[in-house]
């Protein structure tokens, strides 16, 4: 087996973690479950309003982003070893590509972001890559932060990589992998790359 593709999640996985999900669901009140679905199942104007309190909170995010250490240098290898390279996030596309301007240089193939008909934890984002790649999924692997990461890769067959940050949940168990910073990441995809 090789891997011939790598897909990321943005937020805590190429960044370092900025975002207080905790406050943002009181912000909204929302006590329990996903902060996505939930939006989407308000009536408007409230599902509006709801997404414009996560843009508020995304952009002081964007502002302020900061790569995982050796993120590009560790990105840049994999490039130069011809893997290809994606990102799946909630986010939105602006925040994305401030982020490609600023901070992260390495091209990558393909990007999608909450304006995707369909997000984490469906597998459809992953699916959709796959595709585009002409690639197996046990030839991709995708690395996340969260839970919804790991779900998405694993229900479309895709080896699933559990990035762990220190203030993380406990999702070791779900994933195929666990690593811990991006030096970690890198020993695993060449000890199978070669």
């Amino acid at each position: 087996m090789r891997y011939k593709g790598i897909i990321f999640d943005m937020d805590g996985t190429l960044t370092v973690p900025l975002l207080d999900f905790n406050r943002i669901k009181q912000e909204l009140g929302i006590v329990e479950g996903d902060i996505a679905e939930i939006i989407e199942s308000w009536p408007e104007p409230r599902r509006t309003l709801g997404w414009k309190l996560i843009e508020k909170y995304e952009q002081e995010a964007s502002e302020n982003n900061q790569l995982q250490p050796d993120a590009l240098e560790v990105l840049s290898r994999f490039a130069s070893g011809r893997i290809r390279l994606g990102i799946i996030t909630r986010n939105t596309m602006e925040s994305v590509e401030k982020l490609l301007k600023t901070k992260l240089t390495v091209a990558f193939d393909i990007i999608l972001t909450r304006e995707f008909p369909q997000m984490k934890p469906s597998p459809e984002p992953v699916f959709y890559i796959l595709e585009k790649w002409n690639m197996a999924p046990d030839e991709c692997l995708m690395v996340g932060d969260y839970i919804h990461d790991i779900q998405a890769a694993n229900a479309a067959g895709a080896v699933s990589c559990y990035y762990k940050n220190t203030h993380g949940g406990d999702y070791d168990r779900e994933a195929d992998y666990t690593v811990k910073s991006f030096k970690e990441l890198e020993a695993l995809v060449f000890s199978v790359n070669g």
